[in-house]
């Protein structure tokens, strides 16, 4: 009996100590130090990124993000597009267009605006509570707006951006970074990505385009849009442009992405590569000759975050670490910020602390947020002349009891354009021809000549 006893005492020893030695090799995830709410944001990124393997941090510099169980790290995926609405998955509120959000010169409508899309992302994450069934649902990291120069017309991007002149680029700019992102001291509500950093203009061959720019030209031109909302608007990320500016492609250019992006503005986010950008730092620029250096060019310069499928960071890491092309001290701040950024989100803070998760699903398509699409819809029209009709009055506005019949002609008559980065609307699009027919009723004849696209035509 005293053997029994002995062996079931041992047997409760051994068991609690092997319990106290597991928990010390690996804790629940809930006692790390980085998911500690109470402490310093700087000090629990850290505190996470000590504990990550090489691997796992090469993972970490990837747009889509695995999982890491062991550290309780749901995965995640960064690049929704927010431009002027909410882009995927489902219905969202479209407004206008980038370029007509600038034509109203209005930066406190402009902040509405974004900050009725941000409720809206927020809302479709809450309705996920956080976890993310797909690729797109839910997400709170976004790669807009489009804040490069509109300078030359023949550019069919031009629609994104807010314009040629780069005072109205930032206004617009800092309403719209600031309205997406909150105002709550603590926590971002969807990080903003101003893109594409810098001198994207043109897109035929951007991927290999080597844009001659003075220093003037750059510093009062090209950058003040970008400047503003990293500045004033403390965007928490940048996304780099494929070009390159006098002979170095933008994501392996330290000048742009160290020196002025964190050195002169004081930027504090992370920068993101544009779709495949590094691969043709190697097809289109020949500036570096394989993935591996491509991978160094990129650390070294700045950048934090690569989109796109090529992995071309997360594949080759390990490579430009045993060659020494980078330091571990390189990839530890690369993944410093783009983890920092997901704290910001509260992503690892209990729901309830973060104010942005009592936004209600129901904000998503809500008839004030439609109210405030065709608010801004009106306001954006720019009216240059109202001409005299031959009765001498004015054309404007239109006097339904002397008009019998209106002509509508044209390949957008009878379409419902949004422009580029559109997500798909809540409510039922209206169409010009529809417009009309709407306005006018049956007291005007309304007149439809059909677009037919002549042969080859698109």
């Amino acid at each position: 009996m005293r053997l029994k006893k002995s062996a079931m005492v041992l047997m409760v020893v051994m068991t609690t100590m092997f319990g106290f030695y597991a928990e010390a090799q690996e804790p629940a995830a809930g006692r790390y130090p980085f998911m500690d709410y109470k402490l310093p944001l700087e000090e629990r990124v850290k505190d996470l990124v000590s504990r990550l393997t090489i691997e796992e941090k090469a993972a970490l510099l990837s747009e889509t993000q695995d999982a890491i169980p062991r550290l309780g790290i749901d995965e995640y995926f960064f690049g929704n597009e927010a431009l002027h609405g909410v882009v995927r998955p489902g219905k969202f509120t479209v407004y206008p267009q980038a370029i007509a959000l600038a034509a109203t010169w209005d930066p406190a409508l402009i902040h509405e605006v974004a900050t009725a899309i941000s409720d809206e992302a927020r809302g479709k994450n809450n309705l996920f509570k956080g976890k993310i069934p797909d690729r797109y649902s839910g997400l709170l990291a976004f790669w807009s707006p489009t804040v490069n120069m509109a300078r030359d017309p023949r550019w069919g991007r031009t629609p994104e951006t807010y314009g040629e002149d780069p005072y109205l680029t930032g206004r617009i700019g800092v309403a719209f970074v600031t309205g997406l992102q909150g105002d709550d001291p603590k926590y971002i509500k969807v990080v903003s990505t101003p893109k594409h950093f810098a001198a994207n203009n043109e897109e035929h061959n951007r991927m290999e385009c080597d844009a001659k720019i003075s220093e003037r030209a750059l510093r009062e031109y090209y950058l003040p849009g970008f400047r503003a909302c990293i500045v004033e608007g403390k965007a928490q990320s940048i996304m780099g442009a494929y070009n390159a500016i006098n002979g170095v492609p933008c994501n392996a250019n330290r000048k742009l992405l160290t020196d002025i992006l964190r050195g002169d503005w004081r930027f504090n986010g992370y920068v993101v590569t544009d779709c495949g950008a590094l691969s043709t730092m190697i097809s289109g620029h020949k500036y570096a000759m394989t993935r591996k250096e491509s991978t160094a060019y990129a650390l070294k310069a700045g950048v934090d975050l690569e989109c796109g499928g090529d992995a071309v960071l997360k594949n080759n890491i390990s490579a430009a670490l045993n060659s020494g092309m980078i330091t571990t001290e390189d990839v530890d701040h690369a993944v410093f910020r783009v983890m920092r950024a997901r704290f910001r989100l509260g992503m690892f803070d209990p729901p309830e602390m973060v104010p942005y998760t009592k936004i209600s699903p129901d904000v998503v398509g809500s008839k004030e947020h439609q109210a405030l699409a065709r608010k801004t819809a009106r306001e954006s029209i720019v009216l240059l002349k109202n001409a005299v009709a031959p009765s001498g009055s004015m054309l404007l506005p239109v006097d339904l009891k002397k008009i019998k019949s209106i002509a509508v002609l044209g390949p957008n008559a009878n379409i419902a354009r949004f422009g580029d980065y559109s997500g798909s609307p809540v409510n039922e699009p209206v169409t010009p021809l529809q417009g009309l027919k709407n306005r006018v009723g049956k007291k005007t004849a309304i007149n439809y000549v059909e677009w037919i696209p002549a042969p080859g035509d698109k």
